[in-house]
């Protein structure tokens, strides 16, 4: 009786929290396995549909057109599922794309004793973006609907993404730098939920390429990735955990490709003390790329799994 009750006052006290929400923290996560087992190093990273959310600037680079699904299994039974669409042109690019987290395991008590069922807490991004490549340097930008249902509460909102890229000695080396989720929510009960603005600013390059001993056929590139991040809008729930970080933190990740077929990657996070390292792998065809990302969170959090495909046309 004494645990039920305990239960029940702190479900009561928990109300206005979720109530408030927590932000639109997965605008904060990268959708796609390939980012996310590099740290989420994605501001120089072309990432097909993806880079909607990092650095619309990108959509210009891809190789291909492109569509893009993800579906991380992240923790405290929350989904983050990712789908869209990148149509390259000449010196252009018109992207679409879908983002949605959340969970609907959370149970619903009057009183102490049996549950009155389950409801969820959803978010949800509808985007749309454009990239136009001016030669020496690639501009884009992204609009966003978000929606956010939040026990019985809805709220409807509204963001912006912006970026610019270049790159040198025929894509080699990249730089970037890219405003994220510039906007407003509407009220949820008693507040608007915050959205997590940020500054980025990345640099990537191919840094080594050899050959395997004994066969000239199986070249091997290393390529590295590193991110600076400033936060323009402070909110709580990161990653759905608690964690003190800095202002600002840095992303860093590295990839080896091995004849173009075999993706090997890692990556590490300053100033975050609950999923600091991640890795992962992918495997490349003509038409399609798989990913899958490991990310592993401190003090018995657990593990997230993402995984991901592209078709390229």
């Amino acid at each position: 009786m004494k645990t039920e009750y305990l239960t029940f006052a702190f479900i009561v006290l928990s109300i206005p929290v979720l109530a408030q929400g927590s932000g639109f923290e997965m605008l904060s996560i990268s959708p796609t396995p390939n980012a996310l087992s590099k740290a989420e190093a994605s501001t120089t990273l072309a990432d097909g549909a993806a880079s909607i959310y990092s650095n619309p600037a990108l959509l210009a680079y891809a190789n291909n057109s492109s569509i893009d699904l993800g579906y991380s299994f992240w923790i405290a039974d929350v989904a983050n599922i990712f789908g869209g669409v990148n149509f390259l042109r000449e010196r252009s690019a018109v992207a679409f794309s879908f983002y949605t987290s959340g969970s609907s395991e959370y149970q619903q008590y009057d009183i102490p004793g049996e549950s009155n069922g389950s409801f969820s807490i959803q978010y949800l991004s509808i985007a749309a973006a454009y990239a136009y490549d001016f030669k020496y340097f690639s501009v884009g930008a992204t609009a966003q609907y978000l929606n956010e249902e939040n026990f019985t509460y809805i709220a409807n909102g509204y963001a912006f993404n912006t970026g610019v890229a270049s790159q040198f000695f025929n894509g080699r080396l990249r730089l970037g730098t890219s405003l994220t989720n510039i906007g407003e929510m509407e009220k949820l009960n008693i507040e608007s939920t915050l959205l997590p603005s940020t500054f980025r600013a990345g640099i990537s390059a191919d840094l080594i390429e050899f050959t395997a001993q004994k066969n000239n056929e199986l070249p091997i590139l290393i390529s590295a990735y590193a991110d600076f991040i400033s936060p323009l809008q402070e909110t709580s729930g990161k990653d759905y955990t608690d964690y003190s970080t800095s202002e600002n933190y840095v992303n860093l990740g590295v990839k080896l490709t091995i004849a173009e077929v075999l993706e090997l990657s890692g990556g590490y996070k300053t100033q975050n003390n609950v999923r600091p390292i991640a890795f992962g792998a992918g495997f490349s065809t003509n038409e399609i790329t798989f990913n899958y990302a490991l990310i592993p969170f401190n003090t018995g959090y657990g593990t997230v799994h993402s995984v991901g495909i592209q078709y390229k046309f």
